[in-house]
């Protein structure tokens, strides 16, 4: 049975949305118990509306459907009942003479004109009955006035009481036969119980809303210990800024009075002392600014959830208990149960070393100054191996006992006689070096570059311990995962399928649902690309199909859709402008008399949005070049700048990298030199940082390339991986066949 609709009256207070954070009046419930100012929730509206008029609430992610010629929200039962309190309670008639205070004087009404709709004092009311205007007016006392508001009052609290269906018109709650029925989440009357809630749990409605009491006491405390925490978190977190804020204008300043000495043969090197020491700071303050948010944001849910909660508690009837119940109950544990992100951010300490200030080092700092034709081979082959540090302290050199202030006159000396002379700065040594202590130093090359045979001395690398364990959601465990992808805010884009129906997932990096895409009527969830882009689709005919890819960003938007023709689809995905790209193990060829046949060889196919053919890879491309790459491609994976389309070939044991035009980056995998590597690889995907990660399952096996198909690091797991992908904070995502999700660094 509906609840019966009743007016909403809202008190004319200012509240605060959680969207813009500015106080409005007038608000706008949803079904999460938040309320929204109205430029706000329109845009939201505008942006997030779908074709059948539904939109998301920003907050829990329920659909409301956006009625045209009705109220825009649904109506809050809480907010409703909560309002007729305050306005109740509230609300006082009133009890100055309207015409005196409007003259500057405040006196107390004695009668109220039901045709003025004003109060009046004692001369007000006699000059009120003598005037012609007047005289005819209905006049009745204060108190009187009084008590009809205060009955309007009652009689609106009255009809507004029930918030739970109830089953009959016969349904009187003093009546002691009067019960509530859990099954049915209905009250139900005496006669009701017997005849139709027999085999139905039914206890007394205060019983349910004391257990509700009993049981939400202890989840509120735990939320209270895990507030306190979160405060002391974010006040670490502020203490660990102001460190790197200070510890940063401190090494502008040193760096800049120690090389007002260098002149202008080093202003280039200064400026790039401040660029890294910057670089690497920002990094920790944007890993504090991270974690400062997820507090906070955390810290709104449990207040959001804490406030109302307790008017609840406080003011709700136990008929509202108990219909809110399970939504509180079930906010609550999730908020219980979710990561507090409170560990430590380590701070680590940078500092510029002394410099080694003698005639003798200079040149090896720098590169040889010398004369013009002068050889300079022996020092410039000694330039990298005298690694120079420059001091920001107070203190003696590690050469001898002269200080910084003794060798500072000396330095310029020398470089003042330089200044003529040629410079060559042979060296690529960093004179910034970083420790936890004051004792320990490590060199820093501006340089990245590294020598393969550097990479292939020692590439495998343990994962260790992850940095934090999530678990699947239960209702995707319980189906049939049919891929798994990671778009660039680090949502994670499951599609799923079960007994006659198909679902995407979108769920946010604490593995928390956050929003569903179903899939229409006849269409199938062919492949889910790394990058969250999910390709489905629809059988025309012999090698004709009908192709769709969605949008990476959980919305369902369309990226692509047009009818293609390929002898078969091993794996379906888009570029970022919407070409689809497939891969398969034959492709058509063209016949002299009868049109077209199939001819047997790996190939990677690209259609335009009107599903012509754009460019088609086959092993006819490179076989000037001696080379048969392709032979059974599966996965595909196109960087974020669309210049880089990585495919695994199981078929072959390696994995191919080219460019849009087609033209080949490299080829890494198995070979006659290097022996077996993979017996895959199965999956693939590119970072943001352009980083290729190669997950073989069935050697457990995940190997990191640079874009250029140089190993950077080998990593090796007991367990087959069910999906493995990267998270823009430099996480490795691994999702274990039993559901588990497990983050690691892996850079």
């Amino acid at each position: 049975m509906e609840l019966e609709q009743t007016e909403l009256v809202i008190p004319q207070q200012y509240l605060c949305c959680p969207i813009c954070e500015e106080e409005f009046k007038q608000p706008k419930f949803l079904p999460c118990l938040h309320t929204f100012c109205n430029p706000c929730i329109s845009g939201h509206i505008d942006k997030n509306i779908d074709e059948d008029n539904y939109f998301p609430c920003p907050v829990c992610a329920t659909e409301i459907k956006n009625e045209q010629d009705a109220a825009p929200l649904p109506e809050n039962i809480l907010a409703r009942r909560l309002s007729k309190v305050s306005s109740s309670t509230n609300l006082k008639p009133q009890t100055l003479c309207w015409f005196c205070k409007n003259a500057g004087n405040f006196v107390d009404a004695v009668t109220f004109c039901d045709v003025c709709q004003n109060a009046l004092c004692s001369a007000c009311s006699e000059s009120h009955k003598t005037s012609e205007e007047t005289d005819n007016h209905s006049l009745i006392s204060i108190d009187e006035y009084d008590a009809r508001v205060e009955s309007k009052q009652e009689e609106g609290f009255a009809k507004n009481s029930h918030v739970i269906p109830k089953c009959c018109e016969l349904y009187d709650a003093m009546d002691i036969g009067a019960v509530f029925c859990i099954d049915c989440d209905l009250l139900i009357c005496a006669d009701c119980h017997v005849n139709n809630h027999g085999n139905h749990r039914c206890a007394e409605l205060t019983t349910v809303a004391g257990h509700f009491e009993s049981k939400i006491k202890d989840p509120l405390e735990e939320l209270n210990d895990d507030e306190k925490e979160l405060n002391e978190a974010l006040h670490r977190l502020d203490e660990s800024e102001e460190v790197i804020q200070n510890q940063t204008k401190e090494l502008h300043k040193v760096v800049k009075k120690r090389t007002k000495f260098l002149s202008d043969l080093i202003t280039e090197y200064e400026n790039m002392l401040i660029e890294e020491v910057n670089k690497r700071n920002t990094q920790k303050k944007d890993e504090i600014a991270n974690r400062r948010y997820d507090i906070h944001m955390h810290l709104k849910s449990i207040n959001g959830v804490k406030e109302f909660t307790e008017n609840l508690l406080s003011y709700g009837s136990y008929e509202e208990k108990v219909f809110l119940r399970k939504k509180v109950g079930y906010r609550i544990r999730e908020l219980c149960e979710e990561t507090l992100g409170t560990d430590e951010v380590e701070t680590m300490t940078i500092k510029l070393t002394k410099p080694n200030v003698t005639v003798e080092t200079i040149c090896n700092l720098f590169g040889e100054l010398s004369e013009k034709g002068t050889e300079t081979t022996e020092h410039h082959k000694d330039s990298n191996a005298n690694i120079y540090h420059l001091n920001l302290e107070n203190g003696h050199s590690s050469h001898g006992s002269d200080t910084a202030e003794n060798t500072e006159p000396e330095l310029e000396e020398i470089f003042n006689q330089a200044q003529e002379s040629q410079y060559n700065s042979g060296s690529d040594s960093d004179m910034l070096s970083a420790s936890n202590n004051s004792e320990s130093f490590r060199n820093v090359k501006f340089s990245e570059e590294i020598e393969k045979t550097e990479y292939e001395a020692e590439n495998c690398f343990e994962l260790g311990e992850p940095k934090k364990e999530t678990e699947l959601p239960a209702v995707i465990q319980r189906e049939c995962i049919k891929g798994i992808g990671i778009n660039g805010k680090g949502d994670m884009i499951i599609g799923t399928t079960s007994t006659g129906s198909q679902m995407i997932y979108v769920l946010e990096k604490r593995g928390i649902v956050k929003g569903t895409v179903p899939v229409n009527n006849g269409w199938n969830i062919h492949s889910i690309s790394s990058d969250g882009k999910v390709a489905m689709t629809i059988p025309r005919g012999d090698n004709r199909f009908k192709v769709r890819v969605l949008e990476n960003d959980g919305t369902g938007h369309i990226l692509s859709d047009s009818n293609i023709e390929s002898f078969g689809l091993n794996f379906v995905t888009a570029d970022n402008k919407g070409s689809i790209i497939v891969t398969s193990n034959r492709y058509a060829k063209l016949r002299s008399h009868h049109g077209k046949s199939a001819k047997s060889g790996g190939n990677i196919a690209f259609y335009s949005k009107d599903g012509l053919l754009t460019k088609r890879i086959t092993n006819d491309d490179f076989h000037e070049f001696g080379l048969y790459l392709l032979e059974k491609p599966q996965c595909v994976a196109v960087d974020n700048k669309n210049n880089l389309l990585v495919v695994t070939d199981p078929g072959s044991n390696t994995v191919i990298a080219f460019n849009l035009k087609g033209e080949l980056i490299f080829e890494y995998g198995n070979s006659d030199t290097e022996g077996e590597i993979y017996q895959g690889p199965d999956l693939i995907s590119i970072d943001k940082y352009g980083n290729i990660i190669v997950t073989d399952k069935r050697e457990g096996r995940i190997d990191i390339l640079s874009s250029k198909g140089q190993l950077k690091k080998s990593f090796l797991l007991d367990d087959i991986p069910r999906f493995v992908g990267t998270l823009p904070d430099k996480l490795l995502v691994i999702v274990m066949p039993e559901g588990t999700m497990k983050y690691y660094e892996y850079l």
